[in-house]
Order: structure tokens, then C-alpha cells, then sequence
């Protein structure tokens, strides 16, 4: 899979009294390329997210992440289940890993409000990535 890339410039009020991005920043920027990836795989349509949901996300703080400097959030992987999406993300600093993490998203039936088997289409997409 070639790396999907979001940068994010961190802004002053994501920061903690350490002086380093609070980690619920960081989490809030996972979303932020999950969506964006998301988006890439049904031709950027911005409701594309919405037949996804967060079913478990792990974050791993690998060293610490500051104000004044972008941020490179990565897509590195994406592991297609029968209802599931594994989503793993790295994010860079000055070249430097900081977070790493992985996400699981399950597809949706909006309708239904169920769990649904993800279409080819988007099989076809994730796998060409």
C-alpha cells in the first residue's frame, strides 16, 4: 500500500500545560485522516464517512509531538475484513515518528442501522492503495 498523507499544522490551543499536543488532539487528527481516506475511496464525496463507525481505537504515543511544527499523518496499511476496516497511522514530526495507531471501522447500513458486508467496489479501492 502507498502511504495516504494528511499534513496538519498544530495549533496553539491543542497544546497541554507540558507544552506538548494534548492526546485528545492527537485522536481528533486520527479522525481527521481516517476521514480524508475514507473520502479518497468513494471519489470525495464528504458523506462518505457516515457509513462507517469507530468500533476500537489504540494509540500509541511513541515520543512527544509540539506546537510550531507540522504534523505528517500517514495511512500506512489498511486491512479489509467481511464488515471491517483495520486502519493503521503513523504521524511524523520533522521526520521524527511521534504516534502510531490503528483504528477499526465497521460498515454500515444506515438504513438498517446493521452491520453490512463492505461492497467490492470499495474492496477494489482499499486494495489498490
Amino acid at each position: 500500500m502507498s502511504d495516504f498523507a494528511v499534513t496538519i499544522s498544530p495549533r496553539f490551543y491543542e497544546t497541554d500545560a507540558l507544552g506538548h499536543i494534548n492526546n485528545a488532539s492527537i485522536t481528533a487528527w486520527f479522525e481527521v485522516v481516517r476521514v480524508r481516506y475514507l473520502e479518497s475511496l468513494e471519489n470525495s464525496d464528504f458523506s462518505a464517512a457516515k457509513d462507517w463507525i469507530l468500533a476500537s481505537i489504540q494509540v500509541d504515543f511513541v515520543a512527544e509531538t509540539f506546537y510550531g511544527n507540522d504534523v505528517v499523518a500517514k495511512i500506512t496499511a489498511a486491512n479489509v475484513g467481511n464488515s471491517s476496516l483495520t486502519i493503521f497511522c503513523e504521524m511524523f514530526q520533522q521526520g521524527k515518528l511521534t504516534v502510531k495507531g490503528k483504528a477499526v471501522l465497521v460498515y454500515m447500513d444506515s438504513a438498517e442501522k446493521t452491520s453490512t458486508r463492505i461492497p467490492d467496489k470499495l474492496r477494489e479501492q482499499i486494495a489498490a492503495l
